[in-house]
């Protein structure tokens, strides 16, 4: 993996943010974070809102000028302490997110499971209280948010337990 350079990101004023999340979607990108051999993938538990004392994915917003390989390598970098191989990559899919926090904030969620180069995770405590390894749909705890029980489900490749099934025929 080449080390990035990454771009330099402006933060809007809170205000300002306030009124983008009353006026517009926010695009977010959410990550399956494979560890190296086989060790699985990681969840983290928020602390923060959406999706508050919840299990989820990793994920950020994206932010002007980054490009979607940026974006990845800030969430795993950010949020794990991770360095993950962009260029190998795989699309999930994408998901919006209605939620009742922050002026009925709307995300249009984009997946991607990326493979980390080591497992030594580092979370982020202004963002999560901890984190736990899956590896298997069976695995993923009851209190996960829908937006990434939906990602799990494709890359677990079991989008029939999204419909009520618990283990797809």
């Amino acid at each position: 993996m080449t080390p990035r350079k990454r771009p330099e990101v402006k933060f809007a004023p809170r205000e300002t943010f306030e009124s983008i999340l009353e006026y517009a979607v926010i695009p977010t990108f959410d990550l399956v974070v494979e560890l190296p051999e086989d060790g699985g993938v990681i969840l983290v538990r928020r602390t923060i809102a959406p999706y508050q004392n919840k299990w989820a994915l990793p994920g950020l917003r994206m932010f002007k000028p980054e490009s979607i390989d940026d974006v990845i390598a800030r969430v795993a970098e950010d949020e794990l302490g991770l360095a993950v191989d962009v260029d190998g990559k795989r699309f999930l899919g994408q998901y919006v997110g209605r939620f009742k926090t922050e002026h009925e904030r709307q995300d249009l969620s984009t997946g991607y499971a990326v493979r980390a180069s080591s497992a030594e995770i580092r979370i982020n405590p202004d963002h999560f209280s901890g984190h736990q390894i899956i590896k298997k749909w069976g695995e993923v705890p009851p209190a996960t948010g829908a937006m990434y029980r939906y990602y799990l489900a494709e890359y677990f490749d079991k989008a029939d337990a999204l419909h009520g099934d618990p283990e797809p025929r």
